[in-house]
């Protein structure tokens, strides 16, 4: 709520009726959720690479912990305290990375799957 407010308090500043509106990640989400609180002021919406937060029960959250490898989590742990996450660790890896990414998060591979 605050973000979509700072886009509209942005907007009001700068003197736009109506804008387009591009969102990159999270700014995908940010953009979605300005766009459907405000839809009169926004002429396009353009989502680029969009993500969003999924409601995350603790039942998920255990089944995701059980299906990562204790290495994954300690790896992934260490980098997070270095303020580096997956995409740093496929980019160190160089051509490990694809299969860095299979290993640990197979539900993209299977949510992706012909």
């Amino acid at each position: 709520e605050e973000f979509v407010n700072s886009i509209e308090e942005w907007r009001e500043g700068v003197g736009l009726e109506k804008f387009i509106l591009l969102g990159h990640s999270f700014g995908g989400f940010l953009a979605a959720s300005y766009s459907i609180k405000h839809p009169d002021r926004v002429k396009h919406l353009i989502l680029a690479d969009p993500w969003g937060f999924p409601e995350r029960t603790e039942q998920a959250a255990e089944a995701q912990r059980a299906r990562l490898p204790s290495l994954y989590i300690g790896i992934f742990g260490v980098l997070s305290f270095f303020n580096l996450n997956l995409l740093s660790a496929c980019r160190v890896a160089g051509p490990w990375g694809p299969s860095l990414v299979r290993r640990g998060r197979r539900d993209i591979q299977a949510k992706f799957a012909d």
